[in-house]
């Protein structure tokens, strides 16, 4: 992709890739030598640039130096690429999030919509397994993204238990969609619970997780303090448990739906430049909402039901606390609407 980009681009150009030591060696923080490489520069592309040391020190100077110069970093170890530059480009930088394929990339239509849901609920939206061409080519590839592939930039940069880490993803594969206690995940991982909290945070640092808070506006029926758990990629969950089975054949399909819902949306979204929080919403008498949409002053809540003729109501309690939401049933027969486009729900 940013080698398309790249060549699109008209004036002087220049491609780097932190993977190589003579292109890191360009990039030291020193006058000289980044004059040389950028001084009759128009545009700047480093790609594995969480690999130039001091990092973020270089793309601050060369940003501050030559303010002409558009300048574009990215890195597949997003957590590591992350550390390196939050704070020296603190006010310097605009920064674009790349998710495993989101339906709408795949240009689906109402016809195969659900062939395309299908697979993502399965084998996920990874790149190299949307275009394997076979299911055991997939079982493999997402298998080893599964092992230490996936969490290698955590393991490179942060003192974890790596035997504790697959343990408590495991755990949490297991849970997707369902609230989540640290109290139980430390005890049954044995850790503490601090550690897991901090596990949890960078899984999500990683784009391997994703929490969901209550939604509460202090109404003392509602839970507001317990979170759920959803994985960005559900084939990486699926390897972790072996679960390669049909949907047909499946007795989690209702929360292989939810978490594809869930972060469906959220991809699309924020793609979209949207500015919104998500939550779920219960009460301590089980009355409950999937997700909650919450942009500005305006409140929408989901329900996702696998299968359309289901009878489903809202909450009364809902209803009665937020009179002005408004609430819809995502289906198979409308998730693409909901996914992709339509007003009603953008």
């Amino acid at each position: 992709m940013l080698r398309g980009i790249f060549d699109g681009l008209e004036g002087r150009r220049e491609f780097l890739n932190g993977d190589f030591v003579d292109d890191r060696a360009l990039l030291i923080p020193e006058r000289a030598p980044l004059q040389r490489l950028a001084g009759h520069l128009d545009y700047l592309f480093i790609d594995e640039a969480q690999n130039v040391p001091n990092v973020g020190l270089v793309l601050k100077l060369l940003h501050d130096t030559y303010p002409k110069l558009r300048i574009v970093a990215s890195g597949s170890a997003a957590f590591d690429l992350r550390r390196k530059t939050g704070e020296p480009l603190t006010g310097r930088q605009i920064v674009f999030e790349m998710f495993p394929i989101s339906l709408g990339e795949l240009s689906p239509r109402a016809t195969n919509v659900m062939t395309w849901a299908e697979h993502g609920m399965l084998y996920g939206g990874y790149p190299n397994i949307v275009t394997a061409k076979s299911p055991e080519d997939k079982k493999t590839e997402l298998r080893q993204l599964a092992a230490d592939y996936l969490l290698k930039d955590i393991f490179a940069q942060v003192d974890v238990n790596r035997n504790r880490l697959h343990d408590l993803l495991r755990l949490l594969a297991f849970q997707i969609g369902s609230e989540v206690s640290l109290n139980e995940l430390a005890a049954t991982t044995l850790m503490d619970v601090k550690t897991v909290d901090r596990y949890l945070g960078f899984l999500e640092d990683a784009y391997v997780l994703q929490r969901l808070g209550g939604f509460s506006r202090n109404l003392r029926k509602e839970v507001a303090k317990s979170r759920k758990i959803y994985f960005f990629d559900l084939g990486i969950r699926n390897a972790l448990v072996n679960a390669f089975n049909p949907l047909t054949l499946r007795d989690d399909v209702g929360k292989l739906w939810e978490n594809y819902l869930v972060i469906e949306r959220c991809k699309r979204l924020k793609y979209a430049g949207k500015t919104f929080n998500a939550w779920f919403w219960r009460t301590y008498d089980q009355q409950e909402i999937d997700y909650i949409e919450e942009r500005g002053t305006d409140l929408v809540g989901f329900e996702f039901k696998w299968k359309s003729g289901k009878k489903a109501r809202i909450p009364r309690l809902w209803s009665k606390t937020y009179p002005n939401s408004e609430t819809h049933f995502i289906t198979p027969v409308n998730v693409l609407e909901f996914l992709v486009g339509g007003s009603e729900m953008s």
